[in-house]
């Protein structure tokens, strides 16, 4: 019995990382669930996220750009990526002090390690613009979103390196 076990075990796809990467300060924290992801990146404001990413809807996403704002709020969501399509797989919920100016130039950008190296396929943005690059520091051929999108498209999928937000 404890043999079968162990081979289902082994076989056994790996549980998503959820994660929160803080761009001032470069701190990457990494959870079991996206509900502790959420509640880390939001210090508490948000303790109801769903236990999965797949599960975000608009009416989350709109009280992560709001929560934000709220009196005392030390960190800004700016944007989620995900590591399948359809908001599946792990996710990364980008976070610093402030916002960012929505086109105006980049405002912060930074280098996916780990899982989140050349497999991001969709993505949500919140307080920023996402710019998925396909080469580290932000070179190579490159994609912006303005919107939460399902699926990056084929010339992005799997293949980001690197990621700007503006």
């Amino acid at each position: 019995m404890a043999l079968g076990t162990a081979a289902a075990t082994a076989n056994a796809a790996p549980a998503p990382t959820n994660c929160v990467v803080n761009l001032d300060s470069d701190s990457k924290q990494c959870y079991g669930t996206f509900r502790e992801a959420v509640a880390a990146s939001t210090y508490g404001r948000i303790t109801d996220a769903p236990l999965s990413a797949k599960h975000i809807d608009q009416k989350l996403a709109d009280r992560l750009k709001a929560s934000s704002g709220t009196t005392g709020a030390r960190s800004v969501q700016l944007g989620v990526v995900y590591t399948a399509s359809n908001y599946g797989g792990s996710a990364m919920i980008l976070t610093a002090d402030r916002g960012c100016r929505n086109g105006n130039g980049r405002d912060f950008e930074t280098n996916l390690d780990g899982i989140f190296d050349n497999s991001v396929s969709s993505l949500t943005t919140l307080s920023c613009w996402l710019e998925l690059w396909d080469a580290p520091n932000t070179s190579g051929v490159h994609h912006e979103y303005q919107q939460t999108t399902s699926y990056v498209g084929d010339p992005m999928n799997d293949r980001a390196s690197s990621i700007a937000m503006l």
